[in-house]
């Protein structure tokens, strides 16, 4: 199949099947949208893809053929995993500060008791406000309005073999003690999509010492410099 884009043309090969998939996809199309137009693609081979549960693209493995501008090979492995989100949920309950994580396995680090900060793929989506929404409540129970979450910055967690850039978002809510002590242990997830998932509650100061998720630990430091930083005190949301 030959793919155009605004400044080149390039093949994309493989089974017939996994190139449609991949070509018709909102990851393959960001990923081509934000592509610096110095490098210069001259074909890209499907290796594998991997479906999600409604048959759309869940990964994909690409190799490309790419040079740099001035005709230099590059590295051209890419899992196309796509954008996520993720989003730091801070209460305030009690004259203290919490943070909402979740526990739930995740084969591929080999951690069967993963903590982290609620956080989920786009899908190739583009409402990154909702699909942030749609995930704290997936996996906490929590509802919060569009108006309740605050932008902390956006990162590329693997830029040397993936596409994915993750936006980070905080939620203050203010709360009570007795729905804190509710929340902590609270089962979540969707199992269609055989997710398995424990609240936990921490204190907010102590975040850093139950986790190494690299999502939870930048909004941690993101949200220390933008709540006291130029962006001033943010507000908080009531439930």
């Amino acid at each position: 199949m030959q793919i155009r884009t605004g400044t080149q043309s390039f093949e994309l090969r493989g089974a017939a099947e996994d190139v449609a998939l991949v070509a018709g996809s909102g990851q393959f199309k960001k990923w081509l949208e934000r592509m610096d137009v110095r490098f210069r693609i001259g074909a890209v081979e499907v290796q594998a893809v991997d479906r999600r549960h409604d048959g759309g693209l869940l990964f994909a493995k690409l190799r490309a053929e790419v040079t740099d501008g001035e005709g230099r090979g590059v590295p051209g492995a890419v899992f196309l995993r796509g954008d996520a989100v993720a989003v730091l949920i801070v209460l305030h309950a009690g004259g203290r500060q919490w943070c909402v994580l979740t526990v739930q396995p995740r084969f591929p680090a080999g951690e069967y008791e993963s903590v982290e900060i609620p956080a989920g793929m786009l899908d190739g989506h583009g409402d990154i406000v909702g699909a942030a929404l749609r995930e704290v409540e997936e996996e906490t129970g929590l509802r919060i309005e569009r108006g309740g979450l605050r932008e902390l910055g956006e990162f590329a967690p693997s830029g040397g073999g993936s596409d994915e850039r993750i936006t980070l978002y905080v939620c203050e809510i203010q709360t009570t003690e007795e729905h804190v002590r509710e929340l902590h242990g609270a089962v979540a997830g969707m199992r269609h999509e055989h997710e398995h998932i424990r609240v936990m509650i921490v204190p907010f100061e102590e975040l850093p010492r139950h986790t190494r998720d690299i999502k939870a630990l930048l909004a941690y430091g993101c949200y220390h410099g933008w709540r006291f930083g130029e962006k001033g005190v943010g507000e908080c949301v009531e439930l």
